[in-house]
């Protein structure tokens, strides 16, 4: 038995009567003899105990003294078996293995024949250490590889074994299944000092242990991560009660050395019937499950053949777009900006394109997304800034005054090496830099901080003019006015879409067009789709506007095309 109650295994082996006289057996010694002529040399025992002069043996020698004399087997197999833990435990506090032999050399056997037997008694007790410590050593070296020595739990090592265990046991009627919890923070913030961090999963594992019956087992993954495993239930109906259950037992802030967290768990879940699936089938599965639940942030997620589906088609539409950005057939097309009270199309703002074999547009959301989780999303922000330049550079051998926006990623305004890349392309293409505006999104803003502060600023000051995209759906737009040097409001077109038929967004849109025209800031209306919307922002005096009712997005030359046809 591995007893895991303290930082490091404990052993407990423990051997049947009938083993410990098989064992005596073996070296010819009969157990009734044995209850009958065993003793301990006092004297001797003092002896050796002085000469070792080692604290860690005293409960060792106070067994020894304690023997059962003249006991029945069952009684004596015992006395051998609180011997075999207290030399294990001695051993494990670092005794030396010949110390243990030294004292079990006091032990003897009584009478004539009894003095000729004690040899065999001592070659039966060296077999017995050497056994138990090589059983020992196996125990430790499990408990190393297949549990958290500081969670106290099983870790990944064991699982795949228990499930192929669990499903071999079950019945065809016995549902097995893996559930996979992975708990975040709300901003997804675990940068948790380590003595916080190791507090915070065993309050997990522990909290966790307190939601599951005995039909569970709970597995320590890493940091935030855990696996329970559940066997022979009748129902998956039990697994949606459990994974409410967990999400009820987290609903509450935990406290860490004056410290609040907040725990979200995502929960990813599979199950078979019988032995209708493998053990790395399931746990495969409730790894997608999972995966799947934590990208789309959906709370829990079963895993089903329409899963599996999805995510297949993810895994081609990835490939698809990394396919296009190593091939560098990723294009951009151009979304004319129109000047409202000139009719003059004075900009554009640059979109992501890329189509597949079946000429099916792929969302540029997407595109970054891919590009950024396979660590490309620096590249192509440069890419884009470069594609940016040249094209503006064309426009002006083009003789067209047009400006072009570009799409700032989040993640770019934490690279500290930013402006440096804008600084050296305007050198490269000799660009006045009021011919391209920089978009950002407040909720691309992670936080507001300095550093996302200060390389704003730092491209302002350049001569860069930024312009706040989907302005109105988030909850800072106010806080980043005031705090950041913009210079245009984009107001979002889920507001601009349906401005003819909702009272509602009229308001919205005419309380932002009076907000920027006191602050100075020049107003787009995005999503403008028919002469209705048109009409009502013309009468807001909103400055600019872009959409459908204009042009959608158009290839380069399309788009020079396009312009000089509509502001003739």
């Amino acid at each position: 038995m591995l007893d895991t109650s303290n930082d490091t295994a404990q052993v407990e082996i423990s051997l049947s009567a009938e083993t410990l006289a098989n064992i005596f057996k073996h070296v010819d010694l009969d157990t009734k003899f044995i209850c009958q002529k065993l003793y301990v040399d006092l004297e001797q025992l003092e002896t050796v105990e002085r000469n070792l002069n080692e604290p860690l043996l005293s409960a060792f020698c106070t067994m020894l003294r304690d023997y059962p004399l003249q006991a029945q087997w069952d009684t004596m197999s015992a006395y051998i078996n609180q011997l075999i833990y207290l030399w294990l435990q001695a051993i494990n506090d670092g005794v030396a293995p010949q110390h243990i032999l030294d004292l079990i050399a006091c032990l003897k056997l009584g009478g004539l024949k009894g003095k000729l037997k004690t040899d065999k008694l001592h070659i039966a007790f060296h077999q017995l250490v050497a056994e138990t410590l090589n059983t020992y050593q196996q125990y430790v070296l499990d408990f190393v590889l297949n549990y958290d020595q500081e969670i106290q739990l099983p870790n990944a090592n064991k699982l795949i074994p228990d499930i192929e265990s669990a499903i071999s046991n079950a019945s065809n009627t016995d549902i097995t299944a893996l559930l996979s919890i992975h708990f975040r923070t709300e901003n997804n913030n675990f940068l948790l000092p380590r003595d916080v961090s190791l507090k915070l999963n065993k309050i997990l594992a522990k909290t966790l242990e307190d939601q599951i019956t005995n039909k569970a087992a709970i597995y320590y993954i890493g940091d935030y991560q855990f696996d329970l495993l559940i066997s022979k239930i009748e129902s998956h109906t039990h697994l949606e009660l459990l994974a409410a259950k967990i999400f009820r037992a987290f609903e509450d802030m935990i406290f860490i050395n004056k410290q609040s967290i907040l725990l979200k768990p995502f929960i990813g879940c599979a199950y078979t019937l019988g032995d209708n699936e493998s053990a790395s089938e399931l746990y495969h599965n409730a790894k997608l499950a999972l995966e799947h639940g934590v990208a789309s942030e959906d709370f829990h997620v079963v895993y089903n053949e329409a899963l599996e589906q999805r995510i297949s088609n993810q895994i081609i539409l990835e490939s698809k777009i990394l396919e296009a950005f190593d091939s560098h057939n990723l294009t951009l097309g151009f979304q004319p900006i129109i000047h409202i009270a000139t009719n003059q199309c004075v900009g554009a703002e640059l979109l992501l394109r890329s189509h597949d074999p079946n000429s099916q547009d792929i969302h540029p959301g997407q595109a970054i997304e891919v590009l950024n989780n396979v660590g490309k999303g620096k590249m192509f922000t440069r890419w884009l800034i470069n594609s940016a330049f040249r094209f503006s550079h064309d426009l002006i051998e083009q003789q067209l005054n047009l400006y072009l926006t570009i799409n700032l990623r989040a993640e770019d305004l934490y690279d500290h090496e930013l402006p440096d890349l804008f600084s050296n392309a305007l050198s490269l293409w000799k660009l006045d830099p009021s011919r391209i505006v920089l978009e950002i999104t407040e909720n691309g803003i992670l936080e507001a901080n300095e550093q996302t502060n200060t390389i704003i600023k730092s491209l302002s000051e350049m001569g860069f003019k930024f312009a706040l995209d989907d302005f109105g759906t988030g909850f800072s737009s106010l806080i980043r006015l005031k705090t950041l040097p913009i210079d245009i409001i984009k107001i979002d077109q889920s507001f601009i879409r349906n401005i003819s038929e909702s009272y509602d967004d009229y308001t919205i849109v005419e309380s932002i067009a009076l907000l920027a025209r006191g602050l100075k800031k020049e107003v787009i209306a995005e999503g403008v789709e028919d002469e209705n919307a048109l009409a009502l922002i013309k009468k807001l005096e909103i400055d600019k506007g872009q959409g459908f009712h204009y042009s959608k997005s158009l290839a380069y030359d399309d788009f020079i095309d396009w312009v000089n046809a509509y502001n003739s």
